[in-house]
């Protein structure tokens, strides 16, 4: 037996293994089950899954191990539906499964993303007493994370008693996939604690949990393991990082990674593309999309919606428009998609070709909804916003907190007091969704607005959360707009304890003490800016002429056109003046 066993194991070639399967037959070796498990995996390893078969369907009576060979060979050619099959078979034949079988079924299981079937061999498992086998338990787990249930793969996970490293990874990129990135953190940490290495697939999925959370401290962390380490650095990992970083605001570091890449793709572009729009950088995100395609690469849907977010956020109508033309032809216009569209075209200005993207749309999920309530609010329509809340709601779909957010941030803008307050008490009578900041801000400001400042601010202390920075701002430019001086103080100490670092927020303050004459605390102000190194980044205009984006700087004269420019100016500002328009000149940040 132990040289039939070299035999097999050094066997390397076809003709070989005939000769070693006629002297296994010959020599009556093959009423023996453990050289019967031998064969079928040098078959499997020298001939494929298919020979292996043919030769075990003609052994004699096979026991547990030529079983599991034959289900292993093909685990191995990713074959889990013959590995069910089989898996079925030799239970019907009366084979009692042990850990080897149970765990390859199951991956089998996770593989199909079959639940129920896996869900079944799993209880068998337990009923022949493999409830706390680490094989048995590490397969289930893997098979509950990739089917979503995440819940069921940390009960299985917290009873093992003892978890290697396919455990972690399943548990780690598993809560990644679920929506759970701060779990999947967590989970990283006490892996460290077990001194466990984790491998580059627990090292990718923490790169995705990092740039969920904005969670910059840990991604330097795991980049820097990846460099002790020596890792290979292949394009998935190296994207992942540039994902990472441009989600955390280290747009460099992100470039950086990018740079040095030997292998780009068009996700990687497509992830430096996103990074540059979602950090405000929208110039060079068109300029990047532009380059990606130089280089040989077609924008993929990612690199595409990246550009029609850069589009809004310079308000680029035409080339966005042509962007929409681009995504229409060679792809479907599905909710996510037709969601940046029509962000795009509220944030350029035409509400009337995203209403009609809206309305040419049959399939309308939640965010799509939301999308163009949003873009009514933009465009100070909260009529419009409200009606299609009323239609939303008539079409059966159930608002979540940022359909209310939207929707009353658009009767804000548009001084509907009543109407929102309506609407944010249903949100809690309704639809039990407890108010976060940004409703109660919406609210703030809405009633500050309209001059209720003592409504206002009462429902600040109302608050169920401190109220941030917003808040306060809100309410202060309601004071400061209808004259309410006592409050409009309270307002002013609590953003000074915030230690804001915007220099509107001081323009709002400063503008507010001078009206009281407190130019004592204007002078402050100005030192505090100072202390703080708050400077005034220059404000710049931007516009769109014959597909070419034009930006200038206040008093700017480097435009070649600019003598044309000014003439054309002047005759606008003439023009406006004699339709009773005066601009406002109030807000400005005095001394300045």
């Amino acid at each position: 037996m132990s040289h039939l066993r070299s035999l097999l194991l050094s066997c390397k070639d076809k003709q070989s293994l005939f000769k070693i399967h006629a002297l296994v037959i010959l020599t009556g070796l093959l009423s023996h089950g453990n050289s019967n498990a031998l064969l079928i995996k040098s078959y499997a390893r020298i001939t494929g899954a298919v020979s292996a078969r043919h030769v075990f369907d003609k052994l004699p009576p096979r026991g547990v191990d030529v079983w599991n060979a034959m289900i292993i060979a093909y685990s191995r050619e990713e074959c889990p539906r013959e590995v069910m099959k089989l898996h079925r078979q030799m239970i019907s034949e009366g084979i009692r499964p042990d850990s080897s079988s149970f765990s390859v079924a199951l991956k089998a299981c996770a593989s199909l993303l079959d639940l129920r079937a896996g869900e079944e061999i799993w209880f068998k498992a337990i009923e022949h007493g493999y409830e706390y086998d680490a094989f048995v338990g590490s397969s289930v787990l893997n098979l509950y994370a990739k089917c979503g249930k995440i819940d069921e793969a940390r009960a299985v996970f917290d009873k093992l008693p003892r978890r290697d490293l396919v455990c972690w990874t399943s548990m780690i990129t598993g809560f990644v996939k679920s929506g759970g990135p701060l779990e999947a953190v967590d989970m990283y940490r006490r892996m460290q604690k077990e001194e466990l290495e984790a491998d580059g697939v627990v090292m990718l999925g923490l790169m995705q949990a990092c740039a969920s959370l904005g969670e910059l401290k840990v991604g330097l962390s795991i980049h820097g393991c990846l460099i002790r380490r020596d890792h290979p650095m292949d394009v998935m990992l190296q994207t992942s990082l540039v994902d990472m970083y441009s989600k955390t605001g280290k747009l460099e570091y992100a470039c950086c990674v990018f740079d040095i890449m030997s292998h780009k793709n068009v996700v990687s572009w497509g992830a430096l593309i996103a990074g540059h729009a979602q950090n405000g950088l929208a110039g060079n995100a068109l300029e990047l999309l532009v380059e990606m395609q130089n280089c040989g690469f077609k924008p993929n849907l990612v690199s595409l919606l990246s550009a029609l977010l850069a589009c809004s956020q310079l308000g680029l109508l035409k080339l966005g428009k042509s962007i929409h033309g681009y995504i229409a032809k060679r792809h479907d216009i599905d909710q996510v998609s037709g969601t940046a569209v029509i962000d795009m075209y509220s944030k350029c200005g035409s509400l009337s070709c995203a209403q009609a993207l809206f309305d040419r749309t049959k399939t309308r999920d939640l965010i799509f909804w939301n999308a163009m309530i949003t873009s009514y609010g933009i465009h100070g329509q909260g009529e419009e916003a409200l009606s299609l809340f009323l239609k939303m709601r008539e079409a059966g779909l159930k608002p979540d907190h940022t359909t209310f957010a939207s929707l009353l941030s658009a009767l804000s803008h548009s001084g509907l007091v009543e109407e929102g307050q309506y609407c944010f008490r249903l949100m809690h009578t309704e639809y039990k969704i407890i108010a976060e900041e940004k409703h109660y801000l919406c609210m703030v400001d809405l009633l500050a607005r309209a001059g209720k400042v003592e409504e206002a601010y009462e429902l600040i202390g109302s608050m169920n959360i401190l109220p941030g920075l917003p808040v306060w701002v809100a309410l202060l430019a309601g004071c400061y707009n209808h004259g309410a001086l006592l409050i409009g103080e309270i307002a002013v100490k609590k953003i000074l304890e915030l230690n804001p670092r915007d220099l509107g927020v001081y323009a709002l303050i400063s503008n507010f003490c001078s009206k009281e004459g407190k130019w004592n605390e204007v002078a402050g102000l100005k030192n505090v800016m100072k202390q703080m190194g708050i400077k005034k980044t220059p404000g710049y205009s931007a516009v769109e002429v014959n597909e070419k984006f034009h930006s200038f700087l206040m008093e700017d004269k480097s435009h070649h056109q600019y003598e044309a420019i000014l003439r054309f100016l002047k005759k606008l500002d003439h023009e406006m003046r004699i339709m009773a328009y005066v601009p406002e000149t109030e807000l400005e940040l005095h001394g300045e």
